[in-house]
């Protein structure tokens, strides 16, 4: 049995296959080209608190791969993009074996190697962060490769490397939801404005509440496509729910809020993967980062009730 088909909306599942998921942990622990530091020991950090089996806990089947680079003198540019084309293979490996991925990576844009190796034209991205991640080169007043991540998944920059990904397509910025977004550079805003990608800033959800707020974008992007991957920076938590990297900014979601706002996802799509980014252990030193992971994986992984109203 494949993941597929046993990850769809929570009125379609059974209950016991839903408990016992074949799951398959990715690590890519770099964080801009280096290994294990900063960023890039989160994933390892993550397993070595106990994420696997915390999982298995949960009555899930779970094994751990991690992706490493053979590049002899390792740089930010193609140390990056030769990891997402190593992860867009192992995520698709994954798939084939009827396994979920799990993707921990000391980046965001890892997430551009994970729904390649889905299906980017196919699957609708829901992107929870601080940030826009939609700089371009040209537009980068700092210069950070990973502020770019969703600039480059819609085609935008970067387009020779991201073509050397296997099966990489842009991703149509109508298949992508940016979640807890507050904290963008002017030029950056403006760009993300003209585009078509759905923006959810903390502030709407305070507003018109979770479901408010969400169903109706969620309900756009199923009219497209009902395969989701999600992709979630901790950073779009407010750091006084948790603190997991150091590029947190006040008034982001609360962690109820983003449980929320996953049950909803969960009702309505088939969970194709699930990313964890940017996390700095040395960032969350009172552990409620860790826990908040656990929890949301606890959200996606089990059957999900319909407690919010649609």
């Amino acid at each position: 049995m494949l993941a597929s088909e046993f990850l769809g909306p929570s009125d379609e599942m059974n209950v016991n296959a839903a408990r016992h998921m074949p799951l398959r942990i990715l690590q890519v622990p770099y964080d801009s080209g280096q290994r294990a530091l900063r960023m890039g020991r989160g994933p390892l950090a993550l397993i070595e608190r106990g994420l696997a089996e915390q999982l298995r806990a949960m009555g899930h089947d779970v094994d751990v791969e991690s992706i490493e680079s053979v590049e002899p003198f390792p740089s930010e540019i193609r140390t990056t993009f030769e990891l997402n084309r190593l992860l867009a293979e192992r995520v698709a490996h994954a798939t084939r074996e009827g396994r979920l991925p799990i993707v921990l990576s000391g980046n965001c844009n890892a997430a551009i190697g994970a729904v390649t190796g889905i299906d980017p034209l196919r699957t609708a991205l829901i992107w929870f962060d601080a940030h826009g991640e939609f700089n371009t080169p040209e537009t980068t007043i700092g210069g950070f490769l990973d502020g770019m991540g969703l600039a480059m998944a819609t085609g935008r920059c970067w387009r020779e490397m991201t073509a050397r990904i296997p099966g990489f397509h842009p991703f149509p910025d109508t298949n992508i939801a940016l979640v807890g977004v507050r904290d963008l550079d002017a030029q950056e805003e403006r760009e993300l404005m003209r585009s078509a990608i759905t923006v959810l800033p903390p502030s709407l959800i305070r507003d018109y509440g979770i479901a408010g707020a969400s169903v109706p974008m969620l309900a756009a992007l199923r009219d497209r496509t009902r395969d989701v991957y999600i992709h979630l920076d901790l950073d779009s938590l407010d750091p006084g729910e948790a603190s997991a990297n150091q590029w947190a900014v006040r008034e982001g979601l609360k962690i109820a809020e983003v449980e929320g706002i996953l049950a909803l996802v969960r009702e309505r799509f088939t969970l194709r993967g699930f990313g964890i980014g940017s996390y700095d252990p040395d960032v969350d030193r009172d552990g409620r980062g860790f826990d908040a992971i656990v929890g949301f994986m606890d959200v996606l992984l089990a059957r999900v009730e319909r407690a919010l109203s649609a």
